[in-house]
């Protein structure tokens, strides 16, 4: 069955909307003759499935690029290749092997792709990518199985002037490898933000009209705002105050006896205060660039309050210490993967449980941490059924869900929130709290809680999505078509 993709076309006599079907078939690109008049040649079944004809001249396209080309026959020939001409593959910077999609549209151009690009800063020495090397890999892997064309790239790698991009991709053969690729029809955004990134995204945006997901969110305080704007959501936040004075610290340690700072900006556990009323003045404990805990007294706030406010990732948060339910003496939370898939629709992927190492105030994998499937957890902490850890399972997934498109709402501008990380603390009384939605969110809690269907889906729905916004993906039209 050829997959096909929904589009909609104006018809005047009936005065209505129908819809068209754009046919995508997989393929596989190899070079052929270096002559400018060689085209493109295919088998006869897929000359069928795209509507082709032999001699006929279309638009080879790809994002910024298109070349009107003659169309032939390739006999004999593996029904899935389509030769193309090695002067014609160097033009429009195709890279040779590569399993990619043919798409004709129903102006009978034939387009070429997906290429995604991901953004992300190269390390100059040691792993290449750091933590994501590993993730980036099986991103490529992934996608050479899906048809796609999966590159990493960073702002200094795009040539404006030749629509390409020295992209770095992987091979098993040859490790780490570097070419030139068609420029982008979507970014996945995996990089730091900084002025040259900033750029780039706006030009490929803008002028060459790429589409972009997973963006930078907002801080904690920006999520919190627009949280409590929302009548269904404003319930699970903890108060909050913005530390802007020793006073300002005071005051919610009176109030609450305990209480938690950290950074709006802040992540990974690290940089995270407790600070507590003690007979003789104030207790407290902090994490560091490493999450180890440092404990110590003072009998006053000030200092405290002048070392926060002198540190970068502002404003920083106070909140009261919520009474976490604990599993074996532990603190943990629920970490909610929430992703888009093949049609553009936000999914949970899955949830776990992330568990503190014994003594810790934070519950972070990458503060030595444990990852577990979610429900045993519930059951042992809090004593409910199989069936009420269910249920309160599907309530941390719907809250993830209604801050997703919140967050995706308000993020529109710079292009779509695709995934998103998404931490909701359990109380001792089952009560559910909100800390935290991160788009450069991890996905080994899956692989470490042993979730075998959830570690799959992690990888493989970013490229889903990816395909749909690039116009590639049989189920869905187009990026404007979404939410």
């Amino acid at each position: 069955m050829v997959p096909e993709r929904n589009v909609v076309t104006y018809d005047r006599r009936r005065n209505q909307v129908k819809p068209v079907m754009e046919p995508i078939v997989h393929a596989v690109l190899k070079a052929g003759p270096s002559d400018r008049q060689a085209g493109i040649r295919m088998s006869l079944s897929m000359l069928n499935r795209l509507g082709l004809v032999t001699g006929q001249t279309v638009l080879l396209c790809t994002q910024a690029r298109r070349v009107q080309v003659r169309v032939g026959l390739r006999v004999p020939s593996d029904p899935g290749e389509v030769l193309v001409g090695a002067d014609l593959m160097r033009r429009l910077h195709l890279p040779a092997g590569w399993p990619v999609r043919l798409r004709r549209e129903a102006s009978g151009s034939l387009h070429v792709g997906p290429f995604v690009g991901i953004l992300c800063q190269r390390n100059p020495t040691g792993s290449p990518y750091g933590p994501q090397t590993a993730f980036f890999r099986r991103l490529i892997r992934a996608g050479r199985q899906m048809h796609m064309a999966v590159y990493i790239f960073q702002p200094g790698d795009v040539n404006p002037a030749t629509a390409a991009v020295a992209g770095w991709t992987w091979t098993e053969a040859r490790g780490w490898t570097r070419r030139l690729f068609p420029l982008p029809h979507v970014i996945y955004d995996r990089g730091y933000v900084t002025p040259p990134v900033l750029r780039v995204q706006r030009w490929l945006r803008q002028r060459v009209g790429c589409q972009q997901f997973n963006y930078l969110v907002g801080s904690k305080w920006w999520v919190y705002r627009r949280m409590s704007k929302e009548p269904d959501l404003s319930p699970y936040i903890p108060e909050t105050r913005v530390l802007r004075t020793t006073a300002d610290l005071a005051a919610m340690v009176r109030r609450h006896g305990t209480v938690y700072v950290k950074a709006a900006g802040g992540g990974k556990g690290i940089g995270i205060w407790v600070i507590s009323n003690s007979p003789k003045g104030f207790a407290y404990r902090y994490t560091d660039g490493a999450c180890r805990i440092h404990r110590g007294r003072t009998t006053t706030l000030a200092p405290i309050a002048r070392h926060l406010l002198g540190r970068p990732r502002q404003p920083w948060l106070i909140q009261p210490r919520i009474d976490l339910a604990r599993w074996r003496g532990r603190i943990f939370d629920a970490r909610v993967l929430v992703q888009r898939d093949g049609a553009g629709d936000f999914r949970v992927t899955g949830t776990g449980a992330r568990i503190g190492r014994p003594g810790s105030i934070i519950s972070n994998l990458y503060g030595g941490g444990e990852a577990r499937p979610l429900e045993p957890i519930l059951q042992d902490s809090l004593g409910v059924s199989s069936a009420g850890a269910v249920l309160l399972r599907e309530q941390i997934e719907s809250i993830a869900l209604k801050v997703a498109r919140l967050i995706d709402r308000s993020c529109r501008r710079t292009g779509y929130v695709g995934e998103l990380g998404i931490d909701i603390g359990v109380d001792r009384r089952g009560r559910l709290w909100f800390f935290e939605a991160n788009s450069r969110t991890g996905r080994n809690i899956f692989r470490r809680a042993l979730m075998p269907e959830s570690t799959a889906l992690a990888d493989r729905r970013p490229l889903e999505f990816a395909a749909h916004l690039a116009g590639f993906a049989p189920q869905a039209s187009p990026a404007q078509a979404l939410p």
